[in-house]
């Protein structure tokens, strides 16, 4: 593989844009848990049963958010490693 310092300029900046993603997720689930006592499994059996008024709309971004992190935080794993990668590659040339 080849090492350029485009490549490293490229998935670093991929890296920044993942994390800041990550952490708004992140705040944006703590800030709800923090507003309704409760995570969102809790709050959207509380809607169900009629325990919880909240607008149809926020409990469904909650939920994408809820199942959207994961994803971008295994996305931001990855491109830490490939950093990481890239790095040790450089190292070595």
């Amino acid at each position: 593989m080849m090492h350029t310092d485009e490549y490293e300029i490229s998935i670093g900046r991929e890296l920044n844009h993942h994390q800041q993603v990550v952490r708004k997720i992140q705040a944006s689930l703590a800030e709800r848990q923090l507003r309704y006592k409760m995570d969102y499994a809790e709050a959207a059996k509380a809607v169900a049963e009629g325990r919880l008024a909240i607008a149809a709309k926020e409990l469904a971004t909650w939920h994408e958010d809820v199942e959207a992190l994961p994803q971008w935080e295994q996305r931001l794993e990855e491109y830490r490693k490939a950093l990481a990668m890239m790095r040790i590659s450089a190292s070595r040339s």
